[in-house]
């Protein structure tokens, strides 16, 4: 039995549903019942984070949050100038009648 991803529509190999589900499912199917597999360990994504010394990363927008970031996390934020100049042209907006 394979997860098929919602967004991409390809198969997610190596995942399984929990509390029994995935083997109801084979059973189902009328194939062999796998075993359940076992959660050795479970880990926030901020616990995860704060094993790392140096942290980095690239948004467009932690620059509006800059002071929460730093608040809540103790993390700066150092904006990075683009290489090449905005390319982008604001032209006005339009609307259509439909």
């Amino acid at each position: 039995v394979g997860i098929i991803d919602s967004f991409t529509g390809r198969v997610l190999d190596g995942r399984r549903w929990s509390d029994g589900l995935h083997q109801s499912i084979e059973a189902k199917e009328g194939i062999d019942v796998s075993e359940q597999s076992k959660v050795i360990a479970k880990v926030t994504y901020q616990a995860l984070f704060r094993q790392f010394t140096r942290l980095s990363g690239m948004t467009g927008t932690a620059s509006a949050d800059a002071a929460e970031l730093e608040q809540t996390y103790g993390l700066r934020v150092t904006p990075v100038p683009t290489a090449l100049p905005v390319a982008r042209r604001d032209y006005p907006d339009v609307t259509f009648k439909t």
